[in-house]
């Protein structure tokens, strides 16, 4: 196995896992704000989407943090790495079998 593949799997299973997260926090708003405005009727006379926000709590609104935005490639480092190295163990084990 190349270092070449071995970085770009490492890259991809990282941004899966991102992905995958955000995917799960995007539909558990979703369920909840389904949740909370059970009325149908109620939610038609919505016309714009402002006035339905202002009635369903969609997360905490801040402003971008230099810490989190360190956190976040922080994490995407830490697991591709650790994804890199649990691979390269698991291939270099292989070969001396």
């Amino acid at each position: 196995m190349t270092r070449k593949r071995l970085a770009m799997e490492s890259v991809l299973f990282a941004a899966a896992i991102y992905i995958g997260y955000l995917a799960f926090m995007v539909l558990q708003g979703m369920v909840l704000t389904k949740r909370h405005a059970q009325d149908q009727d109620l939610t038609k006379q919505y016309e714009r989407m402002e006035t339905l926000q202002t009635q369903v709590t969609f997360g905490m609104m801040e402003g971008s943090r230099g810490w989190q935005t360190a956190a976040a490639i922080g994490g995407f480092v830490l697991l591709g790495g650790l994804y890199g190295y649990i691979r390269w163990q698991w291939t270099k084990r292989r070969s001396q079998s």
